[in-house]
Parts: structure tokens; C-alpha cells; sequence
């Protein structure tokens, strides 16, 4: 018993202890336990069920700044001072780096007797990675075939900052360029946002979306009510029975001007759930109107 009655008694007197130890510390337990419990993460499942979630994501949006004659020239200068940095009889390309360069000479040296000649521009452009120009480096070698090589250089302040190799491609004529009119004329930038609402809104009012049966050639019907060519229906009908019910989930992702044809593209992505889709808005300087939408991005830097 007396063996007994003294274990129970250092019990009770250690659980006493632990009592005041606790009654006295118990406002920087309370703290100390709060910052604690601040700083976990909860299971974002835990609390919305992952089905319940809106997967449509708006994707983000080019600044869309008008651009004039002025500035037109002034990105012409850039690109031209890119060109004429690059030296014909070394056969080597100022812009390119070092590790570039060797690979556009082994490039060119798959066949005997081609060699680089010129350099063209093709398009003048803008994304939210910033400005740039695409650029065509051609080479003749002992056939009428003119081999070309397409570079997209992102450039600052006349340098160029990034440059990456596009593809390669040939014809017997020289690659078209811009700079043929010298002239920028009404750009489209400030009109583009416009024309989407147009878009949005005439399909709206024309209750096709909600006809799932509805042919490609009724969307170029309703496309041609607001001046798209019968081309567009294709792209028409992919945007409209991919646009959610704010139809906000696309935007203006970058732009290109071309000369020949005289033309503004711009690229729209569009989002919706888990899928992500291209379209290219095509705008005639000439008659300063939009006049079609086509499926992906579509460039003038990828004709011939």
C-alpha cells in the first residue's frame, strides 16, 4: 500500500505541475498556437470540390497602343539597321550569335554552291514578349531555287535583344517585304477591340450558337453581315461554340503589319476550360476594313 499511495502521489503532484506550468505560460501558448495554425495551407479540395471549379481562364490581353507613320518609320529604321549590320562577303549575319551563325552555315552548306545573298524583311510585330521583325535570309546557289531562312528577332533600341530560327523555305522569286509602300496608313489597332465586341455581339443577335446543327457556310453568312469574307465561317464557328457566357475569354495576344498584302493581322487566343485556341483577325489597309478570321496565328512571314 505504501508503495502504492507513493506513486500516486508523485502523479498528482507532476499532473499539478503540468497544470501551472500551463495556467502560467497560457497566453503565449494561445499565441504561439495561433501564429502556428496562421501559417498552414488547407487543401483548396477541402473547401471547393475541384468539379465545381471554373476552368475558363481569360488569357491576358496585348496593350493595345496606336501606332502612326511616324513610329512606322522609325521601326523601319530599326529593322533596316539590322539588316545592313550583316556583312555579305563574310557570309555572316551580325544579329545571329556565334553558335547561330554555325548553324546557319551548316545549314546553307547541305547543298554545293549556295551561298547568302540578301535579306528581306517580312513583317514588323509586336506580342507581349515585346517588338520584333521577321527576317528572311536568302541564299541562291546554282539552280533558280532561292533558299530562304526565316528569323524572328525581338529587338530594343535598334539591338536585337532575342533571336529565334523559325523555319526554312524556297521558291523561284524573292520572298515579298514590307516596306514596299512606305507608307503605314491606318493601322487597325485602336479599331481591332471594337470589332470584336461587333463579332461577339452579332452572334448574339443571331441566335446561332445555340443551333448546334448549324453548318459552316451559315456562320460565313453571318460573318458576311459584318464584312468578313465566306473564308471565315471555319473560324467563326470554332470562336463561337468556344466563347463562354461573358464572352471574355479571349484577347488580343499581338499583331503583325505586312505590306504585300497590305494588311494588319491580329492574333486572338481564346480559352476555354482546359483547351486554348488561335485565330488571326485580318485588317486591309487599303480599305481600312477587317475583312476575315482564319483558324491559329496566321503570318505573312509563312508564305514563301
Amino acid at each position: 500500500m505504501t508503495k502504492r499511495f507513493f506513486k500516486t502521489l508523485v502523479t498528482t503532484i507532476i499532473i499539478c505541475l503540468c497544470l501551472f506550468i500551463i495556467y502560467y505560460n497560457r497566453h503565449l501558448l494561445v499565441r504561439n498556437t495561433s501564429n502556428w495554425l496562421s501559417e498552414r495551407t488547407i487543401p483548396f479540395n477541402l473547401l471547393v470540390s475541384p468539379q465545381h471549379v471554373d476552368k475558363s481562364i481569360h488569357p491576358q490581353a496585348l496593350t493595345l497602343n496606336e501606332v502612326n507613320n511616324q513610329q512606322y518609320h522609325n521601326e523601319l529604321k530599326t529593322v533596316n539597321i539590322l539588316i545592313n549590320s550583316s556583312n555579305r562577303h563574310h557570309q555572316k549575319i551580325a544579329w545571329l550569335s556565334s553558335e547561330q551563325n554555325r548553324q546557319l552555315k551548316a545549314r546553307i552548306q547541305k547543298k554545293s554552291h549556295r551561298y547568302f545573298y540578301s535579306i528581306t524583311p517580312l513583317v514588323i510585330g509586336q506580342n507581349r514578349q515585346g517588338k520584333y521583325t521577321i527576317l528572311s535570309v536568302n541564299c541562291h546557289e546554282d539552280t533558280k531555287q532561292i533558299q530562304s531562312y526565316r528569323y524572328q528577332i525581338y529587338y530594343n533600341h535598334q539591338r536585337a535583344r532575342k533571336v529565334l530560327y523559325l523555319r526554312s523555305t524556297h521558291n523561284n522569286k524573292p520572298p515579298k517585304f514590307i516596306g514596299f509602300t512606305n507608307n503605314l496608313g491606318t493601322s487597325g489597332i485602336v479599331k481591332a477591340p471594337n470589332f470584336i465586341e461587333t463579332i461577339n455581339q452579332t452572334l448574339n443577335n443571331s441566335d446561332i450558337t445555340n443551333r448546334l446543327d448549324a453548318s459552316v457556310k451559315q456562320y460565313s453568312q453571318v460573318g458576311k453581315n459584318i464584312g468578313l469574307d465566306p473564308n471565315s465561317g471555319s473560324a467563326l464557328q470554332k470562336y463561337a461554340l468556344n466563347t463562354n457566357a461573358d464572352q471574355k475569354n479571349s484577347a488580343i495576344t499581338g499583331y503583325e503589319f505586312s505590306d504585300v498584302p497590305r494588311e494588319t493581322k491580329f492574333y486572338l487566343t481564346q480559352i476555354n476550360k482546359e483547351q486554348t485556341f488561335y485565330y488571326t483577325l485580318i485588317y486591309n489597309r487599303n480599305t481600312n476594313r477587317f475583312t476575315g478570321l482564319r483558324l491559329k496565328h496566321q503570318s505573312a512571314a509563312q508564305q514563301p
